[in-house]
């Protein structure tokens, strides 16, 4: 067991060394013109140490971006809350106007009931006088 654990350490490294000798390979390969290659190399290593800079940028670009999505989802959530809310609100508004047509319905319900029996009132009050006048005039003419 042991000896297997060092050919794989063994392949570890020579794999890493391996990658390293690929990578550098690639930032070395210039074009032709350029006659200086350790400032090519140079400029190779010095773009590939920017590469953590540039994903540290990213993480943070990343995590700005969730934590707005966060913001975001919680004023949606904020916003559907109020939604519903209005919407209770709404609901017992439109059940109060209906209580107040209804009452105000039966208010003139009552004051036209009200009227007709004032208008029947005066009409037998004032048929009463009529028929009694007219029948003492009756009576007066048949006497003579």
């Amino acid at each position: 067991m042991k000896k297997n654990k060092k050919t794989h350490s063994g392949s570890k490294v020579r794999a890493a060394a391996l990658l390293f000798i690929l990578i550098a390979g690639l930032l070395v390969a210039v074009p032709s013109a350029h006659a200086n290659y350790f400032q090519d190399f140079y400029n190779g290593v010095e773009k590939f140490s920017d590469l953590p800079g540039q994903v540290n940028q990213l993480n943070e670009s990343y995590q700005e971006t969730l934590d707005e999505l966060d913001r975001t989802k919680q004023n949606a959530k904020a916003f559907e809350e109020q939604n519903a809310q209005l919407m209770e609100q709404n609901r017992q508004l439109a059940e109060t106007v209906s209580q107040l047509k209804q009452i105000n319905e039966q208010k003139e319900a009552k004051a036209k009931k009200l009227k007709v029996t004032l208008i029947t009132v005066i009409l037998l009050v004032a048929g009463y006088f009529f028929g009694i006048r007219l029948l003492r005039l009756l009576m007066r003419r048949s006497n003579r």
